[in-house]
């Protein structure tokens, strides 16, 4: 049972072993030859056999009787057949047969004819095959790319001015291969791994360097690019220049397969294009991508990329992206510019500044960017961390400082903000110099003034305030805001009868000054809702200008004295004028009656109040 187990064990071994060589093209299988004055037919054979194929092939193109010598070691078949064959064999393969047959091309008249290229790629130092290495023509824009086993194989058209090919690979230094005159060239060449010294010079300034380093790189869409084409835009150093270039496809291009290392002055893309630079115009159905910068005017139906910076405008039906911007994005959906942007961004719904914007930025919905001097408008949230200028939103603002101005229909927020916010609802700030303008306001600390219905100021000014005056014996007050100007909420009571008592409810502003270091003149304007009971008339009000002295006791105590000139307006036909609101003025500067469209008494007198406040 044991040797069953492990003749079964060796069979799939084996089996597995067999599967993996025969996954192997035939003409990429090794074969280790050593012969001296044998047959062609003696080796072929014995490539055959070692590589598991067959040849196939007539006597009048290949002579199997001819003798030669041969000694290779783990090379693969189609280095042993050029090296056996020169350029006068062609082979193809067809299953599990390799098939010899003339090489007309080399019969050709060599005007009419190309110059072929082909060859291995190895590292000199591991003698391993180097995959998606490049070999290419700068002149005639001719590439090609190696593949898992490290083969090219590049098609030059006849020309005496282009005699030199060039190797590139990402991380390795680049090598010529020179001169190309025969018609067919089979070649081995070892590249060498670049040597990076252990200390690179710094060639910019300290600052410089900085501000490179805090560059984000744009992540360009590459999955729409052939694979070749982004092996070659890696592994190339040198760039081509070029007039124009038409595209149907990344890689159906004028300038072929180098479209990624070429600068154009015009671009035209029926789809998708992709090329290292544009000076001047470009234009794509779907998309233009570009390597490093864009100049004067790259439009798209869809997309714009650009990995470094656009000089001009950026105009597509859905996004642009770019590393810097010093000119217009205008999209249908998103602008998106990672690090600097000056002068203009216009969104249908989100512009996008990862660092600085400088000049407009306007979107149908959101707004975001590090730095701003100049318009960030939005229809509904704008979000930058720096705004040096206008900052507009139809629902809200937030930015970490500006200097300027804020306006949202609904919300702002801002940790400093030295200038104006003026929102529908609310202001919010950390630190506020300037002024605020909101149904509320808060703020951490005010160098300014707050205006709106409730102001917060947590390092501001806060009253507690206890008092009496001529009418209500009892009234507490509520003081918040700054010095400069204040909210003042008031209520108050006169319990003649505590069953329905006589009492108020109100609001005002008020401002102080000081007058020296324990003393201050408050002047104040509240209005006063009286109420019988739980009976309220929509008219029944008291106007109160005040005028008051506070004098400090201690460090969170002071008491206050005041006069006070007071307009009462009160409907005559309410419940409770006869008896009770007629009667609740001590007595009268002022005492006019009108009827007709309004029934209205307005009195008026001058009072006084005393109280104590804390805080």
């Amino acid at each position: 049972m044991r040797r069953f187990a492990l003749i079964l064990f060796l069979s799939l071994f084996c089996f597995c072993i067999k599967a993996e060589e025969n996954s192997i093209p035939i003409l990429e299988r090794q074969v280790t030859i050593s012969v001296s004055n044998e047959t062609v037919q003696y080796i072929l054979t014995e490539i055959s056999h070692q590589a598991g194929f067959v040849f196939s092939y007539s006597p009048e193109v290949v002579n199997s009787s001819t003798k030669t010598s041969l000694k290779v070691e783990n090379q693969s078949v189609r280095f042993v057949l050029n090296l056996l064959f020169e350029e006068n064999i062609k082979y193809k393969v067809r299953g599990k047969y390799v098939i010899l047959q003339k090489n007309t091309l080399a019969q050709q008249n060599d005007s009419k004819k190309e110059v072929v290229v082909e060859g291995y790629l190895y590292d000199s130092q591991t003698g391993e095959k180097l995959t998606e290495a490049t070999v290419y023509s700068k002149e005639q824009k001719v590439a090609a790319t190696t593949d898992e086993y490290g083969y090219f194989r590049l098609e030059i058209p006849k020309d005496e001015n282009a005699s030199d090919l060039k190797v590139s690979k990402f991380g390795y230094s680049d090598t010529l291969i020179a001169p190309i005159a025969s018609k067919s060239n089979f070649v081995n060449i070892e590249l060498k791994t670049n040597e990076i010294p252990d200390e690179i010079p710094v060639l910019v300034s300290p600052k410089e360097e900085k501000r490179e380093e805090e560059f984000e790189d744009i992540k360009l869409p590459e999955w729409l690019v052939n694979d070749d084409l982004l092996a070659n835009a890696r592994n190339i150093s040198d760039t081509i220049f070029s007039k124009t270039q038409f595209s149907a496809a990344p890689y159906l291009s004028t300038n072929r397969f180098l479209s990624g290392n070429t600068v154009n002055d015009f671009s035209f893309n029926m789809t998708v294009g992709y090329v290292q630079g544009v000076k001047k115009f470009e234009v794509a159905g779907i998309s233009n991508i570009v390597r490093e910068d864009a100049g004067l005017c790259q439009l798209a139906g869809i997309s714009n990329t650009v990995g470094g910076i656009t000089n001009g405008v950026q105009a597509a039906g859905i996004i642009n992206t770019t590393k810097v911007l010093n000119g217009i994005q205008a999209a249908g959906i998103v602008n998106i510019v990672k690090n600097d942007a000056t002068p203009c961004q216009l969104a249908g719904i989100a512009n996008i500044v990862g660092r600085k914007m400088i000049g407009l930025q306007s979107a149908g919905i959101v707004n975001i960017c590090s730095e701003l001097e100049g318009v960030q408008s939005a229809g509904t949230v704008n979000l930058s961390e720096n705004v040096y200028g206008l900052q507009v939103a139809g629902i809200a603002n937030h930015a970490t400082t500006i200097k300027g101005v804020q306006i949202a229909g609904f919300v702002n927020n801002a940790d400093s903000i030295d200038g104006i916010q003026i929102a529908g609802y609310l202001n919010r700030a950390r630190y506020m110099k300037g002024t605020q303008i909101a149904f509320a306001n808060f703020a951490d600390t005010c160098d300014g003034v707050p205006i709106g219905f409730l102001s917060i100021v947590s390092k501001g000014y806060h009253k507690l305030e206890l008092s009496a005056n001529e009418i209500f014996h009892a009234n507490i007050a509520f003081r918040t805001g700054v010095k400069k100007l204040h909210n003042i909420i008031t209520a108050g009571i006169k319990p003649k009868n505590f069953g329905s008592p006589l009492w108020t409810f109100g609001y005002g502003l008020g401002t102080s000054f000081t007058l020296s270091k324990n003393s201050m003149l408050d002047i104040d304007f509240t209005l006063h809702q009286i109420m019988k009971g739980s009976y309220l008339t929509e008219i029944n009000t008291i106007g109160e200008l005040s005028l008051g002295l506070d004098l400090a006791m201690s460090k969170k105590t002071s008491m206050f004295i005041g006069v006070s000139y007071n307009t009462y307006v009160t409907d005559i036909q309410s419940a409770y004028y006869e008896g009770i609101f007629s009667s609740i003025a001590p007595y009268t500067i002022q005492n006019e009656t009108a009827t007709g469209d309004v029934n209205i008494n307005i009195k008026s007198w001058v009072g006084g109040k005393v109280g104590i406040r804390f805080f």
